[in-house]
């Protein structure tokens, strides 16, 4: 129900497995998979500083030269074409002193149309060996912000086919063991008795790690007997949680490889893929999110891969696999991320006339969704943190109001965020009234998956009372495929008119999540959304491959 145009803040890569691949800073050049696929290639750049700063410096394969751009002017670019279209693995940038503190890589096949393979927002410059996963015959650095007074520079930009540290594909490693369990741990601290760091692998969720509080930084390590190839990492917080932590991997206990960072985390249960390889792994934390410590229920890691199986090619999208693309789809049009669960503490009023909106599908305080999440809440935990504005939800309700709500109402749902039992509630309501229904219809229409999402994004957006108007005006115009028509033509009409509904609206008037994603799924013949994916919405490049 509501487009926000944040950018990505709360990760450091693009989606690529099922879930958040992070580059990770591991491979050296040396280690490197073949030669340099960069050198000395053609390469065009946003603008330059002067004689002497050309593109072509950061692909000579000399450190003592650089390509420099503009001094203070942002969303400056370098752009290498590769000859053809090539697998990348590894991305290595060697910033001068003028490095970006944000900043992306992309991919084209056409040099026109963008996939996103890594992002960050906390670049410090030096060298960035990055890890990646994506294919295009040209491949972009793009800085969003400077770390300095001045532009942008690179020593070199070097590209990298097939990594070697990928498993061997013959063994796969186990996706449905925890690692951790049981492991030798350490800890930079301990808040008492009874909160050892050895708590945090014990497999309950009734004892915790604990740091001491009030201190910056602090860590907790764990052991994992030998070199282990992790793709996922759950952490499961306790209240006193952390804003800003990394998670590193190391083969010695002294040397880390970051797999992970965030600097807006929100506690409850991060689930992240990752990719990495040491013996030992560590959370790190560098900001606290209370007046506390730090406090783990438990930590768990899991070899390469998803403990959810890959939908069949035929799936609905009722499927496992194919509902979490789906989630990640609608929060790359709502929320400009593919994290999904980031966005249960999400609330602001976006100015669209539907007062406050709020969590993982836009609940709203003016259209009653909002109301009827917090009552079901209420009903299973009286005692929260959003039940004393019940009364003045009803009151706002059918109205773009913040009478009696304001910053206290914003602060308690954040609050509620980190109670697994709101998250919990708001994915039941997600699905009793939005996807279920969209989803059941489709099927009725004898839709796909991907016509089963377009219903669900059109719910989501509108409601289902403005669904239904908009599904009976494309059954006037086309059949569907359940009385006779052509799925793809009665697709085609569907969207069409959707698309004449979000003209309706200022806030909606951006189709580009219709035109640039769901239509060009169609266009593609897709009608399984099957991965890989590739799509744009409001200037946004996203992907799922794998």
């Amino acid at each position: 129900m509501r487009r926000n145009t944040m950018l990505w803040q709360a990760i450091t890569a693009t989606v690529l497995t099922g879930g958040l691949v992070v580059g990770y800073v591991g491979l050296t050049p040396a280690s490197a998979a073949g030669s340099n696929l960069a050198l000395g290639k053609p390469v065009t750049a946003s603008s330059v500083e002067g004689a002497g700063f050309e593109p072509a410096k950061a692909v000579d394969g000399s450190t003592s030269t650089r390509w420099a751009s503009l001094e203070g002017v942002d969303n400056q670019w370098i752009q290498i074409d590769l000859g053809s279209v090539t697998d990348v693995a590894q991305v290595v940038l060697k910033w001068e002193a003028a490095y970006a503190k944000s900043y992306r890589v992309e991919v084209s096949d056409d040099g026109s149309t963008w996939r996103q393979v890594y992002s960050t927002t906390t670049g410090n410059g030096a060298t960035d060996d990055l890890a990646v996963s994506g294919s295009g015959r040209y491949l972009r650095v793009y800085g969003t912000q400077r770390a300095t007074a001045y532009g942008y520079s690179l020593y070199e930009v070097e590209v990298y086919g097939d990594s070697p540290t990928s498993p061997d594909p013959t063994t796969p490693p186990d996706s449905t063991t925890n690692l951790l369990a049981g492991r030798p741990t350490s800890v930079s601290s301990v808040e008492g008795t009874g909160f050892e760091g050895g708590k945090a692998v014990d497999g309950s969720t009734s004892t915790r790690w604990a740091s001491v509080e009030g201190v910056d930084p602090q860590w907790l390590r764990v052991d994992m007997g030998s070199t282990k190839t992790v793709g996922r990492v759950v952490l499961k917080w306790e209240a006193a949680y952390a804003k800003s932590y990394r998670v590193e991997v190391s083969d010695d206990g002294s040397t880390w490889r970051q797999v992970y960072s965030t600097t807006t985390g929100d506690g409850g249960t991060d689930d992240l893929a990752v990719s990495g390889s040491g013996r030992y792994l560590r959370v790190y934390g560098t900001q606290r999110a209370t007046a506390y410590g730090y406090s783990l229920y438990e930590v768990e890691a899991y070899g390469t891969g998803s403990t959810t199986p890959p939908p069949s090619d035929t799936a609905n999208l009722d499927d496992p696999a194919k509902k979490e693309i789906a989630m990640k789809l609608v929060s790359s049009f709502e929320n400009s991320s593919l994290d999904w669960r980031a966005q249960f503490a999400y609330i602001e009023d976006i100015g669209d006339g539907r007062g406050y909106t709020a969590g993982i599908i836009g609940f709203c305080s003016g259209t009653g969704d909002m109301l009827d999440l917090v009552e079901r809440y209420t009903q299973k935990k009286p005692s929260n943190p959003l039940a004393p504005y019940l009364p003045a939800l009803r009151e706002v309700n059918g109205t773009d109001s913040h009478a009696g709500l304001g910053t206290s109402f914003e602060n308690a749902w954040r609050t509620a965020a980190q109670d697994s039992v709101f998250t919990k509630t708001q994915e039941e309501e997600r699905d009793r009234v939005y996807f279920n229904p969209a989803v059941g219809q489709a099927k009725t229409d004898g839709l796909k998956a991907l016509g089963q999402f377009a219903y669900y994004d059109a719910a989501v957006m509108h409601g289902e009372e403005g669904f239904r108007a908009i599904r009976s005006r494309a059954v006037s115009r086309v059949k569907p495929p359940s009385q006779g028509g052509n799925e793809v033509t009665f697709l085609h009409a569907f969207l069409d008119e959707r698309e004449e509904e979000m003209r309706k609206e200022e806030a909606h008037s951006d189709t580009t999540r219709v035109s640039t994603a769901q239509r060009r799924f169609l266009n593609e013949g897709n009608l399984h959304l099957n991965i890989p994916l590739y799509w744009s919405v409001y200037g946004e490049s996203f992907s799922i491959t794998s």
